[in-house]
């Protein structure tokens, strides 16, 4: 969702955008050949059975292998000759991630669009859940990590990051760096006429925070909610896990009514339906805030969590707890109050139409590529 919202956005600012796609497992769409000035595919190169290189990529984790050793695949070459090809060289290359950072050739100015941080969520895997599946080893050391993500940035003409709090880190080190949450397409306003009875919603595909989330809600707040015998209406929405990829999910089958992945949220979801996301960590942006705001949902999360969105105010548009005790009374609060769920409602739409639009993020997109550029014109490369 970041990267089609990167590219229509600077598509949208009048520049030609030349897509060089360097993972061989993220085959272009048409809609991508439409919106692009032209798209490149590159392939990784073959590696011998029993070579360093094939045995670096069966031990190692992927991502810290990526991050580690860059040019592993022989990417890097491929990427400078596809650059290369675009005759008078790019003004700009706007990489996706800091992956396609490492990858990119020096000379043209370079903007990251940065999701997570990988140190982080290390930490948080490590802490928040187990699990007796076996993991394939870091390539890399946190502290190691941390240094080769940072140095990503720093490299980078500017650093567009997707949390607030994360691009704060980066300016404290003396980084050029901004905030630009991520937004999908703009959706219609809801019907509040249909308002939810107060329906909670664990929504997002697997990954590190919604084990995480799942993982606090189970051993945290749910006692809570026990204790104050409430009967909720739960329900799951988003990419079921592989099996064995998630410790809590089992548990949560017993509890939940399972929608998996739905194409169109709208087929679910209701104004003043609620997304719970008891993540207690700050790492990276939360996409669901946006997407959830859009369709009128009301946000429910920890205070830390919403460190990387300060658009949200408790209260106004959405609900932030100070710890689990708190979760579980504002959750009891939500779904007792019609009156409350109505104006949360539209207070998070209202925030969505604010700052979660791509129309309403152009004027920003333009800023960040003022700064890496220091002028509005040129051909802008984008490795994905």
């Amino acid at each position: 969702m970041r990267r089609w919202q990167d590219l229509c956005s600077i598509r949208a600012l009048g520049h030609d955008v030349h897509v060089v796609v360097c993972d061989p497992s993220n085959e272009p769409t048409p809609e991508l050949h439409q919106v692009a000035s032209s798209v490149t595919v590159i392939r990784s190169e073959s590696m011998l059975p029993g070579s360093p290189r094939w045995l670096l990529s069966r031990v190692f984790n992927p991502t810290s292998l990526a991050l580690a050793y860059p040019d592993l695949r022989g990417l890097r070459k491929s990427v400078s000759s596809a650059v290369q090809e675009f005759g008078i060289g790019p003004d700009l290359i706007w990489a996706e991630e800091a992956f396609a950072v490492l990858l990119s050739p020096h000379g043209p100015p370079i903007v990251h669009s940065h999701l997570d941080f990988h140190f982080k969520l290390h930490s948080v895997r490590g802490r928040s859940f187990a699990s007796n599946r076996l993991r394939r080893p870091q390539a890399l050391t946190i502290k190691r990590l941390e240094k080769v993500e940072v140095d990503a940035c720093r490299r980078s003409a500017h650093t567009m990051c997707a949390s607030r709090s994360e691009a704060d880190f980066l300016r404290d080190l003396g980084i050029s760096a901004s905030y630009l949450p991520v937004a999908g397409p703009t959706t219609p306003e809801p019907d509040y006429r249909k308002l939810s009875e107060g329906r909670l919603f664990l929504f997002g595909n697997p990954n590190t925070a919604m084990r995480a989330a799942r993982h606090d809600l189970r051993t945290r707040v749910w006692p809570e909610l026990e204790q104050r015998k409430l009967a909720l209406q739960w329900h799951q929405l988003g990419k079921i896990p592989r099996e064995g990829g998630d410790p809590s999910w089992a548990w949560l089958e017993e509890h939940f009514v399972i929608h998996g992945f739905v194409e169109n949220l709208e087929d679910v979801f209701l104004p003043g339906d609620a997304s719970v996301m008891p993540y207690p960590f700050d790492t990276g942006g939360r996409a669901k805030f946006a997407v959830s705001a859009g369709y009128g949902i009301v946000n429910i999360a920890y205070e830390k969590t919403f460190e990387c969105s300060d658009e949200f105010t408790h209260g106004v548009n959405c609900l932030a707890a100070r710890d689990p005790a708190h979760f579980a009374e504002l959750l009891d609060e939500f779904v007792s109050d019609d009156a409350l769920r109505l104006r949360l409602a539209k207070g998070s739409r209202a925030v969505y139409e604010r700052h979660f639009t791509m129309e309403a993020l152009y004027p920003e997109y333009e800023r960040i590529l003022d700064i890496a550029m220091r002028t509005n014109a040129g051909v802008v490369p984008c490795a994905s």
